[in-house]
């Protein structure tokens, strides 16, 4: 009966072992993963999950998240990818530093693009740095609660035109409430979304686009088929490029408005015939 109980146990924590599944949930849970989240990672229920996490506390003494992590880490129970390449930044500076490194990638990938350009080489540089399958623009429309997506990144090639409606798309729900993210389950949550559930996507994090003069005007956002990483601080990095973005949506949208009421209604008759 002992021999059964300790079968499979793998992780030393001085007098204390770990099984193979504590382990993995440990590092999982040091990744910032959710319960659930770490359920869908490794294809099992959040209470087995959460079981497990229990037990952990117990061995380990600890009592909270953050308690666990560093226990993990002083007992070195966390690989070393875990512990220096996966982990979120401690602090506001170290946080700053890595969101310009994001910036700047996307910057070097916009360098040389004509203005007229800008959206959807905006598009493929965030799929791009975020390794995302796809990342798009969206706009607001007046027609019926619409929104256009007007440039999409779809496995690093800029895809076709498509709609949304506002009040069952996570691009609705980052304008609305001023930034949408959703670390997993993305289907489940937005089910009359039709280009999220027929693409079966998992994860999503947009921010709303808005100009000084003209408000709300669209979204920014990554959206992939398995889990972002969140080690690259997808939300802090929309936000900082969110004004330059909402400054061309603005000038784009002016510009048409613009094209319309110029435009001689004689010509545009001959063009269309």
């Amino acid at each position: 009966m002992r021999h059964q109980a300790d079968q499979g146990r793998c992780g030393p924590c001085g007098d204390v072992l770990l099984t193979r599944r504590e382990l993995e949930v440990v590092g999982l849970i040091a990744e910032g993963l959710s319960c659930r989240e770490a359920a869908q990672r490794m294809s099992r229920s959040p209470r087995t999950i959460e079981n497990h996490l229990r037990s952990v506390y117990q061995k380990l003494h600890v009592h909270n998240r953050v308690e666990l992590v560093r226990a993990a880490e002083e007992r070195g129970l966390l690989g070393s990818a875990v512990r220096h390449e996966t982990r979120l930044p401690q602090s506001e500076m170290e946080l700053r530093g890595c969101a310009l490194k994001g910036i700047e990638q996307i910057h070097q990938r916009l360098a040389g693009h004509e203005h007229h350009h800008y959206f959807g080489e905006l598009a493929l540089a965030l799929a791009e740095a975020f390794g995302t399958r796809w990342a798009g623009i969206t706009e607001i429309t007046t027609h019926d609660n619409l929104l256009d997506i007007i440039a999409i990144a779809e496995n690093d090639e800029l895809g076709h035109f498509l709609h949304c409606h506002q009040d069952e798309s996570p691009c609705g729900a980052a304008i609305t409430q001023g930034e949408c993210v959703v670390w997993s389950g993305l289907s489940e949550q937005f089910p009359n979304d039709t280009t999220v559930v027929d693409c079966n996507a998992h994860s999503y994090v947009g921010v709303l686009l808005e100009d000084r003069l003209l408000g709300r005007v669209g979204s920014l956002w990554i959206m992939d088929d398995k889990p972002i990483r969140q080690d690259l601080l997808p939300l802090e990095v929309l936000r900082l490029l969110a004004p330059r973005a909402a400054a061309e949506l603005a000038v784009a949208k002016t510009l048409d408005r613009l094209d319309e009421q110029w435009c001689d209604p004689d010509e545009v008759g001959m063009r269309l015939d």
